[in-house]
């Protein structure tokens, strides 16, 4: 198995100890960039909730390089996820105002909604700005 002949070679390599290491402050924090960035991707269709767990699994990511060289695997897969998080989460809001600007029955139901909640419609507001579409 090992250099050594052991069975529990793995156990006992250094690497894989510092990339599992539960007392390790930096492994802690790359496990929840991980973690933080798995969750980001299905939050993105709740309001901005995945863009915000993502920027903050990118950011986990990077502090816990910390002073080594190398950032570790769950820091790099946390950056991954965190980044599609993002970028779905601003894609799905890019998506819902083409809509609400382009489909006449989206934008009906958001200048009655506007008008319960606001009382005044969503094509007022924006007459009130210059926008005129």
């Amino acid at each position: 198995m090992g250099d050594q002949g052991e069975d529990n070679y793995f156990y006992n390599n250094y690497n894989y100890n510092k990339a599992h290491n539960e007392l390790d402050h930096h492994v802690n924090m790359a496990s929840a960039a991980l973690v933080m960035g798995l969750i980001s991707i299905p939050m993105c269709f709740f309001l901005y909730t995945g863009i915000i767990l993502g920027g903050m699994a990118i950011v986990f990511a990077i502090l816990s390089k910390g002073t080594s060289q190398k950032l570790l695997a769950q820091a790099k897969k946390g950056i991954v996820y965190g980044t599609l998080g993002i970028v779905i989460g601003y894609s799905v809001i890019a998506y819902n105002v083409h809509s609400v600007l382009t489909k006449p029955e989206y934008r009906q139901e958001l200048n009655r909604m506007s008008e319960q909640i606001n009382g005044v419609s969503f094509d007022d507001m924006l007459k009130e700005l210059g926008v005129d579409l």
